[in-house]
């Protein structure tokens, strides 16, 4: 897909506009006006210069000078403000019970009975929201990692593992939206990834895509996500791997109360049979569990690397975690 790698392109030439510079002076003259309050002295040099810089980020532009700040009083919660400005949940994260069919009859690859799946995700902001970075603050690392644990054989192995790294500009958000992001105003997402298991041989599976994604709220209660990508490197054991699924998904998510989310995502491979898909209830449970319970069912190809080309369906049932609508 072309555009994809073109969108890309633009999208990494926006990055590179020169980026107005914050006064040499003022961010001086805060260091040490900072340096010198005793509430600091447990603080390292970059923490008070990141502090310099926020409180930089809110000044006037015009003005040579700064007041004051006042001390960081509560490290610890000052630290915390810091971790949750870059570390942020991402896809899915769940744990879920269940088993795995073969349309063929065969023994799946998770095992003859139940199994446990699970999914993490995290993404990391590489640079800090503010004026001096604005061509960069969108710029992200996600890590995503799905994995299929055989509980019911005797020494529970662990059958299969997919990683997801990626690096990705997010402009979901607001403020990243600014006039040098242009890309911002029409995707929330450019980004490329690379998903692999690990293994060698015949079971190894890998291929990396640089995507374009855009979501869309319909309505409080009803949204969509389409994901499209372009296929830059593939795996010599999984070359056909975009006849079963594709190059595009859809997400919908459709929540008809306050405690329900109904969600789809489907896939179409360059075959005209390979369809997947795969449905999700999540309920909201009580506020003293911090989850949701959720039941999972997919059917069609590739909800594991290993056999993206073997048509399975599952059914699960689990617990599910602060999620972000998104892809695969």
């Amino acid at each position: 897909m072309p555009i994809v790698r073109n969108l890309f392109i633009l999208s990494l030439a926006a990055l590179l506009w020169p980026i107005p510079s914050t006064s040499a002076e003022t961010l001086d003259k805060c260091l040490l006006q900072q340096i010198h309050q005793p509430a600091n002295e447990a603080l390292s040099v970059l923490e008070i210069k990141n502090y310099c810089l926020s409180q930089l980020s809110i000044s006037s532009p015009d003005t040579n000078s700064i007041e004051t700040p006042p001390p960081i009083i509560n490290i610890q919660e000052y630290r915390q403000a810091r971790f949750s400005e870059f570390f942020e949940p991402y896809k899915e994260s769940y744990l879920v019970f269940g088993s795995m069919k073969n349309s063929d009859g065969g023994t799946p690859f998770s095992g003859e009975t139940l199994d446990i799946k699970f999914e993490l995700g995290m993404k990391f902001r590489l640079f800090p929201d503010q004026p001096i970075f604005q061509g960069l603050a969108p710029l992200y690392f996600g890590y995503s990692q799905k994995s299929w644990w055989d509980i019911a054989e005797s020494s529970a192995p662990f059958k299969e593992h997919n990683y997801n790294p990626e690096v990705f500009w997010d402009y979901s958000k607001t403020s990243n939206k600014n006039g040098l992001n242009f890309v911002g105003r029409y995707l929330d997402r450019v980004g490329y990834e690379h998903q692999s298991n690990g293994l060698d041989e015949t079971k190894s599976r890998s291929w990396d895509r640089l995507y374009l994604q855009r979501s869309f709220n319909l309505s409080d209660q009803f949204s969509l996500s389409l994901k499209a990508w372009d296929v830059v490197n593939i795996g010599d054991e999984n070359s056909d791997i975009e006849d079963y699924l594709g190059n595009l998904q859809l997400n919908a998510s459709f929540r008809p109360n306050e405690r329900l989310t109904i969600k789809l995502e489907t896939m179409k491979g360059h075959k005209t049979s390979k369809y997947s898909y795969q449905l999700d209830f999540v309920y909201r449970i009580p506020e003293w569990v911090n989850s949701e319970f959720i039941i999972s069912y997919y059917d069609g190809y590739g909800e594991a690397l290993v056999s993206y080309n073997e048509k399975t369906s599952s059914l699960r049932a689990g617990f599910s975690f602060p999620v972000v609508l998104g892809g695969r």
